[in-house]
């Protein structure tokens, strides 16, 4: 046989096979890498909803808890209808929560929020119940029941109740719907190649999907549970378990830090089967090959891939390089604009104390000077003390604003009214574009209402105002709108703060010098400015991007060059009606410290603020002894002096927040009641969390002196 045909024999019979040999393998080792990726995925996803759904309970109740605060049972009975009210509108709002209990600590249903009256039902012989009994202070997961009064299957998430001393007071429990989650799974593998459950880590289950034959009332078998289940790993490790015939990939991953796991299974039948049928197809057309193509053909081919090998392997090089090269610009980027961005939140935090100090200083003078002055003022001093209290309330929203833009301070949003908001702002906004540039204001009249922090936005429409005055160096016309828009994912493509829906847009257009494309780009990068030295920060288009971003809204510029431009802030809209404009102060009740004869220890490291609030709450007949720190308060505490109220800075120097000695000073003295005040929105949520009002900063004084004086007739009711 010539070598001719011998090669060409040869190669129709090896190349085929040798070719289908790869392609099987490839192909098996695609889809065992997919199935385990897949596996991996749902299991991750399944996790982090899971998560939430048991944070989302958590909250809850926290909620309920905060609502029964400081009540006794007897005054939870007494107010058990309004409490059963306000339960039923907690739990109706939140999709997987079916029921709310709160337990006495006898086990006996106390408010139900499905029931009213109450039903006589005991839970003593729960075993979750009697986990937290035992001393349980974390998160408790209960068997799955069924419900006696909706015959629906659920399981309980409780937490423990303590009195002041720590000692047991009950239970709060919230029932969960296991259909909850056996939807969201369901929407994770519509086609239903997975199996998901949640159960603990005792093995007990909770939930199952699809339901199969699992008994969930079945209690758990410990010689039958994993080790992945009793000591589950955070990494979420893809472990095989094979049956008498059969091949599982299961996944096994905790919920948080919660005695929690959920575990996806994948059956690796299916995998096989297109496997099967994949390599069937490779083998006809392997074979088909063999049959038509000649000696020559083979070769070229073989060459043709030869070179195309390399051609991919370079290709790939290639890619491989330039990505690395943009991780490293990307990575290298995010770094410096971090450090700027955490460098200004550093400055804004430590400057915020102490100009809010001074706000508060300067607004106590005033308030003392009103109340001196009083009646006897000219209209020429009543407008300069008017004019005082404005630029205090304005520099303290100046200084929410950088708090807020440092992600140091949170935004106080409620249901506003953008129509209202515009026209009341209009005139500010006409002094900050000058005489020489006409603002146009088009409002539609059936706006609904947005979800916003009025105070932001206003100082965002001013910062729009201001680019569109310097982009007017001749004058011109700006044109403020608002109206409603519907903005879908094509729209919001890059922003992952906001969902599809309806929103509010509010547009400013001028008609100015416009944008270049490179310019429009970079409008939002912090610290990015096209103006001379000295005339810009750089930081005005950016506040209002993190702004509207931290909202879940989205900000949008359309601008050509030498034409104009247009930036839209689109708000969430607000399915609520906007709440009505805040009432002015009452005036102090004359009399009232009198009759309290309380005495006031206040601590404050600031001077003139210690001062001023000494001085206040003087006028208004209260006995003051001022401290300048924590250590020269709790001194005169411990010295027996008796005092009854402490009002405190919480941020201090000296080594004592005004938290600690809040603490140490109800250790000492378990009546005494605290009030706390500080300029940092953190140090205020801190403070909560320990269960002490706060005072923000500036604050008004007619508030400190009837906040005191409440607190001080308390006291002296107690007492």
């Amino acid at each position: 046989m010539p070598l001719s045909l011998r090669c060409m024999l040869l190669a129709s019979l090896v190349v085929p096979l040798a070719f289908l040999a790869g392609a099987a393998w490839y192909d098996h080792h695609r889809l065992h890498s997919e199935a385990y990726a897949d596996v991996v995925r749902l299991s991750a996803v399944a996790k982090e909803h899971a998560l939430k759904v048991v944070e989302t309970n958590a909250l809850v109740l926290d909620r309920m808890e905060d609502r029964i605060r400081g009540l006794s049972w007897e005054q939870v009975q007494a107010e058990a209808e309004d409490i059963q009210r306000w339960m039923r509108s907690l739990d109706e709002s939140i999709a997987q929560i079916t029921s709310l209990h709160l337990v006495r600590p006898d086990g006996r249903l106390a408010v139900l929020s499905i029931a009213w009256p109450t039903p006589p039902i005991s839970l003593a012989e729960r075993p979750y119940f009697r986990q937290i009994e035992a001393g349980e202070t974390g998160l408790v997961f209960g068997e799955p029941l069924r419900s006696r009064l909706t015959g629906i299957v659920t399981f309980a998430v409780a937490r423990r109740r303590e009195t002041a001393d720590g000692q047991f007071a009950g239970a709060l429990v919230g029932s969960i719907l296991p259909g909850y989650f056996q939807a969201q799974w369901h929407a994770m593998d519509p086609e239903g190649k997975a199996s998901f459950e949640l159960m603990r880590t005792d093995g007990q289950l909770l939930v199952v999907h699809p339901s199969g034959g699992q008994d969930l009332f079945d209690p758990p078998d410990a010689a039958t549970v994993p080790d992945a289940v009793r000591h589950p790993s955070n990494v979420g490790p893809v472990i095989e378990h094979f049956g008498e015939r059969k091949e599982w990939l299961t996944a096994f991953r905790q919920v948080g830090e919660h005695p929690l796991v959920v575990s996806v299974t994948l059956s690796m039948d299916r995998v096989w089967a297109e496997w099967m049928q994949n390599t069937a197809l490779s083998a006809t057309i392997c074979l088909a090959a063999a049959l038509a193509l000649g000696f020559s053909t083979l070769l070229a081919i073989r060459r043709w891939r030869s070179e195309q090998v390399i051609l991919q392997q370079l290709s790939e090089n290639r890619d491989e390089l330039r990505s690395e090269i943009a991780r490293r610009e990307t990575a290298e980027a995010g770094l410096l604009q971090s450090q700027r961005l955490e460098a200004l939140g550093r400055l804004t935090g430590g400057v915020a104390h102490d100009f809010n100090n001074l706000l508060t200083a300067i607004l106590g003078t005033m308030h003392l000077l009103e109340r001196h002055i009083g009646f006897g003022a000219d209209e020429r001093v009543r407008k300069y003390l008017a004019m005082t209290r404005d630029a205090v309330q304005r520099g303290a929203r100046l200084n929410s604003s950088l708090l807020a833009f440092a992600r140091r301070q949170k935004l106080h949003t409620a249901s506003i009214d953008a129509n209202e908001l515009v026209q009341g702002f209009t005139p500010l906004i006409q002094r900050a574009l000058g005489e020489a540039v006409t603002l146009e204001v088009v409002l539609d009249p059936e706006l609904p209402p947005c979800r916003a922090d009025a105070s932001q936005l206003e100082s965002a429409l001013l910062n729009l105002a201001i680019n569109a005055r310097d982009a007017l160096p001749r004058g011109g016309t700006v044109t403020l709108t608002t109206r409603p828009a519907q903005l879908d994912a094509a729209l919001l493509a890059g922003n992952t703060d906001a969902q599809p829906g309806p929103y509010i847009a509010l547009s400013l257009r001028d008609d100015g010098t416009g944008m270049a494309s490179e310019v429009r780009e970079r409008a939002f990068e912090p610290f990015f400015t096209t103006k001379p030295q000295g005339k810009g920060t750089g930081l005005g288009l950016s506040q209002v991007f993190g702004f509207v971003r931290q909202l879940g809204g989205h900000i949008a510029i359309d601008s050509t060059l030498g034409e104009g431009t247009v930036v839209t802030l689109y708000l969430p809209e607000s399915s609520e009606r906007p709440a009505p404009p805040p009432a002015p102060p009452e005036p102090i009740p004359e009399g009232i410290a009198a009759v309290a004869r309380a005495t006031i220890l206040v601590v404050e490291d600031d001077e003139r603020v210690r001062e001023v609030a000494a001085e206040t709450l003087r006028d208004s007949g209260f006995r003051v002894i001022a401290a300048g720190d924590g250590l020269e308060a709790l001194n005169l505490l411990r010295r027996g002096e008796h005092f009854d109220v402490l009002f405190s800075d919480i941020v201090m120097p000296g080594g004592m927040s005004g938290i600690e000695l809040a603490q140490i000073a109800r250790r000492l003295r378990p009546q005494l009641p605290v009030l706390l005040a500080t300029g940092y929105a953190a140090t205020a949520a801190g403070a909560g969390e320990h269960g002490f009002e706060v005072l923000a900063k500036p604050y008004d004084q007619y508030e400190l002196a009837r906040r005191i004086a409440e607190l001080a007739s308390e006291r002296q009711r107690v007492a």
